[in-house]
């Protein structure tokens, strides 16, 4: 996908691009594990994480904004408050700069319904310092409402 040698006029964007990439790989690989605290690790101190909307979260909710390690700590309670993951597949991770893109497929099953959720997802984040600084996370808002239905 990448050219195999570094354009001559900026080989040090083609080493951020590998390394950003880098960094949300190591995310999904601790995520694809259960390992929590590696998830944390992946995200820079003041990270904001924008879980499919900005803004604030009601009562508790998944969708909204988290700021800094406290932030990341509540979004990965609120995942695992919410739901329990079925299948969780990364197709493509890709990298320019310090700007990384990711998309695949989940299936989730709500906690409080009990019915399926089935969503294709599209992920972009901002790396720093060798963390993700800003994370935004695009799913079928739609399709978790519907499984929200009692």
């Amino acid at each position: 996908m990448f050219p195999s040698q570094p354009p001559k006029e900026s080989p040090a964007i083609m080493n951020t691009q590998s390394n950003g990439s880098d960094v949300v790989k190591g995310f999904f690989a601790a995520f694809g594990k259960g390992d929590v605290e590696g998830v944390v690790a992946s995200f820079h101190p003041h990270a904001e994480i924008t879980a499919v909307r900005q803004g604030g979260r009601a009562d508790g909710g998944l969708y909204g904004t988290y700021s800094g390690t406290e932030g990341v700590n509540d979004f990965v309670k609120a995942l695992g408050a919410t739901f329990d993951t079925r299948a969780f597949a990364v197709d493509h991770v890709v990298g320019e700069g310090n700007v990384v893109f990711a998309s695949g497929s989940f299936t989730h099953e709500l906690k409080s319904t009990r019915k399926p959720f089935r969503s294709d997802w599209a992920l972009k984040c901002i790396i720093e310092e060798g963390k993700i600084r800003e994370y935004h996370f695009y799913e079928d808002s739609a399709a978790y409402v519907e499984a929200s239905r009692p």
